[in-house]
């Protein structure tokens, strides 16, 4: 590491200097510009290869391209309800989602809402009903995606679990003989 950096400081100084290397006793090597013993050995180093740099391109403003839309927004977006982890009782049927979004929606962009991975609704909405959610553990996330389907900002996954009773049919009494 020490000889790469110290080849580094001198190829800067190459075109105005002289090179020498020296080997010493344990086997280091040196590379300076004065050389400390008569055993430093004059190195002769190529020429730095250089390539002109690039020259700019000249600004045009596009007319109707896809360049020509504005940057991308990025939205925060957070579910504010249900909570986290929170266990939906029995007697709700259904489970309403709420977020909290910054910056506002822009027009054309939507909220594609997503309950294990598939798509629950499309909407400008900040909130929606989801009916007779099914008993079980759920994931939700929601995301931003422009007019283009590309994504602006997806929420954190929320975790809900959904009570619902289990059912036991029970077996009809076998007749009795008489």
């Amino acid at each position: 590491m020490r000889i790469v950096l110290m080849m580094l400081v001198f190829l800067a100084h190459v075109a105005a200097a002289d090179v020498y290397k020296t080997v010493d006793k344990d086997g280091n090597i040196t590379y300076t510009d004065k050389p400390s013993t008569e055993k430093a050995e004059k190195l002769e180093l190529r020429e730095i290869n250089t390539v002109p740099g690039a020259q700019p391109l000249p600004q045009s403003s596009p007319v109707n391209s896809y360049d020509s839309q504005p940057a991308a927004l990025n939205y925060r977006i957070n579910i504010i309800s249900p909570r986290n982890d929170v266990s939906i009782p029995v007697g709700q049927r259904d489970l309403a989602i709420a977020i909290s979004l910054n910056p506002a929606l822009q027009q054309g962009h939507l909220l594609v809402y997503f309950m294990n991975g598939e798509l629950l609704e499309e909407t400008a909405m900040n909130n929606i009903i989801v009916k007779d959610v099914p008993r079980g553990t759920h994931t939700l996330v929601v995301e931003a995606i422009d007019a283009n389907g590309r994504s602006l900002g997806t929420s954190p996954p929320v975790i809900v679990n959904i009570i619902r009773p289990n059912i036991h049919n029970n077996a009809l009494p076998k007749p009795t003989p008489k």
